[in-house]
């Protein structure tokens, strides 16, 4: 118990350090930024839930004595309550049978569905901690940016408030969706790059599936329409909290989107090119998550890697 503890003091410290990186202005900012939660998922994967959740009260009162509480129930909401759910649900088995040696373990599907909704619940807390007004958010970009450009000497003529204002207003309506899409990719990626070194350190409970057999379940499909209906129809703030879970459920399917593309490329000659071509255009523009979003829904229904590959069903 003591080593668990332990490890959790300084993963707690790490992500307190990762957290407050930009502070420090340098290009490594942001990437460092995006770990904050990996010392979490460090602690949780390879130590246990105990650990991790030492880990995020340690981080708290770090930041809520260098920055603020309200710091503190940002990182807790966004980063080290998700995470730390999601390592509890990998920590989870059964066995049916006691003398076998089989253990089933959470599926992987399951874990990304349900840290897709922390991710949501906690862009939602954060609204309501710092406060969310498109209205104001709007003011200040159209603001800024109309700044920005009238002060550029690449800009020959620079846009006027009325030319900038469509794009910015389009943009903060967005908000709810793409936030929640960004942080459920980021929280994804600090648990696959967790479960990847705590599998190299002897340190990870469970067999590490592969990432390409990841599949939501159905009910995830069924909350993300409900979702979508209530974010068309319903005004103010109740359309931006639907949102936000648009965001985020849209995301997780994505990346059963992606996990299909791995799986049915398989001893494809062209496999390299085609996903790297994919990644390359899904960075710069963003767009074609809503197409991978949907190859992900078609597939909770007709498994594709099952009838292409001739395996077990994904794992969901």
């Amino acid at each position: 118990m003591t080593q668990i503890i332990l490890v959790g003091i300084a993963a707690g410290v790490a992500g307190a350090l990762l957290f407050l990186s930009p502070i420090g202005g340098t290009t490594l900012a942001f990437p460092l930024f995006t770990l904050c939660g990996l010392p979490i998922a460090l602690a949780g994967l390879g130590w246990g839930a105990t650990s991790a959740l030492a880990a995020a009260l340690v981080a708290a009162a770090i930041l809520t004595i260098a920055l603020s509480g309200s710091a503190a129930i940002i990182y807790l909401a966004l980063f080290a309550g998700p995470i730390f759910w999601m390592t509890r649900l990998a920590s989870l088995s059964r066995q049916d049978d006691p003398d076998s040696v089989d253990v089933e373990w959470y599926p992987i599907g399951r874990i990304l569905f349900q840290g897709a909704l922390a991710a949501a619940l906690g862009i939602i807390i954060v609204g309501f901690v710092v406060g969310y007004d498109p209205a104001a958010i709007t003011d200040e970009m159209i603001d800024a940016l109309a700044g920005w450009m009238a002060q550029s000497p690449e800009v020959a003529a620079p846009p006027t408030v009325a030319d900038i204002e469509p794009f910015v207003r389009f943009n903060v309506a967005a908000m709810p969706f793409t936030v929640s899409a960004i942080l459920v990719i980021i929280l994804v990626f600090n648990m696959w790059l967790a479960s990847r070194v705590t599998e190299a350190s002897g340190r990870l409970k469970r067999p590490r599936p592969a990432v390409w057999t990841a599949a939501l379940p159905r009910e995830a499909v069924i909350v993300l329409a409900a979702a979508i209906v209530v974010a068309i129809l319903a005004p103010g703030a109740i359309g931006q909290v639907a949102g936000t879970f648009v965001g985020a459920l849209a995301a997780a399917l994505a990346l059963v989107g992606l996990a299909v593309l791995h799986a049915t490329t398989f001893a494809n000659a062209m496999r390299i090119p085609i996903l790297v071509t994919v990644y390359v255009v899904l960075i710069m523009f963003g767009f074609p998550i809503l197409l991978l979003a949907i190859l992900g829904i078609v597939e909770t229904f007709i498994h594709m890697r099952d009838r292409r590959l001739g395996g077990a069903p994904p794992n969901q």
